[in-house]
Parts: C-alpha cells; structure tokens; sequence
C-alpha cells in the first residue's frame, strides 16, 4: 500500500507539473493513468460502472483503513481532474469531477469511518466549497446527511 501511494504522489506532481505549463491533456491523461495503476486494471473496466461498483472494485479485498486510503486517493485524482478541467475553462466538467470527489470521499466516510474524522471532514468541506449546494446530486445529499450524522 505504501508503494501505491507512493507512485500516485508522483503522478500527482506530474498532474501539477502539467497543469502548470498548460498541458492540460497531458495532465488529464496522467490522472486516468493513476487512475488505472489505484484499480489495477484499464480505465475501460472501471469506468463505464456506477460510482458504488467502482468503489467496490477498488476496495474489494482490502482492510478497513486501506479501504479509506484508496478512496481518499481516487478523490484526490478526481479532484485533480477537477482542478484541470477549470484551468482549461470547462466548467460542467469541473462541477461533475469535483461532485465524484465528493461523492467518494463521503461513500469512504459512512463505509470505512475513521477514528479521527477531522481530515476528513476539511476535505469533505473543501469540496463542497467548490460545489452550489444547489447543484447536489441526491445520493451525494444522502450520504452527506449520514455522515453528518455519524458526527
């Protein structure tokens, strides 16, 4: 796991790197890369499935804490996405990409608790800064109100 997350920091600075000279695609491609070295397997398996199936097949196997790690990472890379796709003035792109962040971080949350939800929930807040809580898919309200009253 450590060796994971050890690559993806790469590919992070390597997203970064890329955004910041304007290569957005490039960029865009290195998130789907890390995306498929995080599941293991082609974007083409992952993809295409329901955000649950998808973190199904992310976790699946894994150990509580690892299970969180995971989701925390592909948020992350979603998130990154995100942050691309503003750079390259796409904003329905940017409030989709930020809305799977979200909505994985919060699936993590309510499946794999932490003991120390704090980080957590600045993350979950930092999203939904970015976000019209208008604009709230109803699952990710859902999860939101569960995780709200795990607290």
């Amino acid at each position: 796991m450590l060796r994971l997350l050890e690559e993806l920091r790469q590919f992070l600075a390597e997203i970064l790197k890329f955004r910041q000279g304007g290569s957005h695609d490039a960029a865009l491609f290195t998130v789907l890369r890390a995306q498929e070295r995080l599941f293991a397997r082609p974007a083409q398996d992952f993809i295409p499935r329901p955000l649950e199936e998808q973190v199904h097949l992310l976790v699946v196997g894994e150990s509580a804490a690892n299970a969180l790690e995971k989701c925390l990472a592909y948020a992350t890379l979603l998130t990154e996405a995100g942050h691309t796709y503003q750079a390259k003035g796409q904003p329905p792109l940017v409030l989709g990409a930020y809305q799977l962040a979200l909505h994985v971080t919060l699936l993590a949350a309510v499946k794999f608790p932490p003991t120390d939800s704090s980080a957590l929930r600045a993350r979950i807040a930092a999203l939904l800064d970015q976000l019209p809580a208008d604009d709230l898919n109803v699952k990710v309200k859902e999860l939101l109100r569960q995780f709200e009253g795990s607290a």
